[in-house]
């Protein structure tokens, strides 16, 4: 019995890993498929990592955004940063 435990401690982290590259596998073909449980995975995954860039991405966002504006508007002028 002991060394049944021992074998399963030696090969617990290759289980997991198997474990992972097939999860990931089958979350491929559900998002091939567009399938709602792929989409739901997703969406988890991104509330519960963060986003180390994620002040970056919405000054970069909003910077195109007033750019944006100035162009339809016919604003041609660089943007100052300076002035506020």
């Amino acid at each position: 019995m002991d060394s049944l435990i021992i074998l399963w401690h030696l090969l617990k982290p290759w289980v997991c890993f198997v474990v992972f590259i097939y999860l990931c596998i089958k979350m491929i073909g559900w998002a091939k498929n567009r399938k709602a449980g792929a989409i739901a995975f997703g969406l988890f995954f991104q509330m519960i990592l963060p986003d180390p860039s994620a002040e970056k991405t919405i000054q970069a966002v909003a910077e195109r955004k007033q750019e944006v504006k100035k162009q339809q508007e016919g604003d041609t002028e660089p943007k100052d940063e300076d002035k506020t």
